[in-house]
């Protein structure tokens, strides 16, 4: 299957997890712990960056949508938002989302943990989060980047 994130250049094919997210934390990751985010595909990877850049024209030009591949047989878990305390999509993201992603990553069982994306309603996409110290990370595999992955008409109202 092919997962896709949005990442600065020179970083599209660091699957260390040392990033912005591990060292202030992030939805379902405490600080100081390894983790890569991504989306199930271009189109969510391009909404979650609408959690911090208001308009596509402001996000950095060395911004890319790297996109990935990873074996369709390798095992993971999955939460819908049904097995999610009623916080899970609350901005700024709770402690009950960091606490259930710190286990699940203590755990190390899984490359991946499949989870809802908060920049759709109701988590009706989804995106995935990566255990960068998983024995199965090699099967992580870089295809290519794109630049100017937005619309030129994105966001300008014509």
């Amino acid at each position: 299957m092919n997962i896709y994130r949005i990442v600065p250049d020179i970083y599209v094919e660091d699957y260390t997890g040392k990033g912005a997210s591990f060292e202030e934390g992030a939805r379902w990751n405490l600080p100081g712990q390894p983790v890569l985010y991504f989306a199930l595909s271009a189109s969510v990877a391009m909404l979650e960056m609408a959690n911090y850049f208001p308009s596509p024209r402001l996000i950095p030009k060395n911004r890319v949508l790297g996109i990935y591949s990873i074996s369709d047989h390798i095992k993971y878990s999955e939460l819908s938002p049904n097995d999610l305390p009623s916080d899970w999509a609350d901005y700024p993201y709770p402690q009950s989302t960091q606490d259930i992603g710190a286990k699940w990553l203590a755990c190390a069982k899984e490359l991946f943990l499949k989870v809802p994306s908060v920049a759709t309603p109701e988590g009706l996409e989804s995106i995935i989060v990566v255990n960068p110290l998983h024995n199965d990370i090699d099967d992580l595999k870089f295809i290519t980047a794109k630049n100017d992955f937005f619309n030129k008409r994105a966001f300008i109202g014509k």
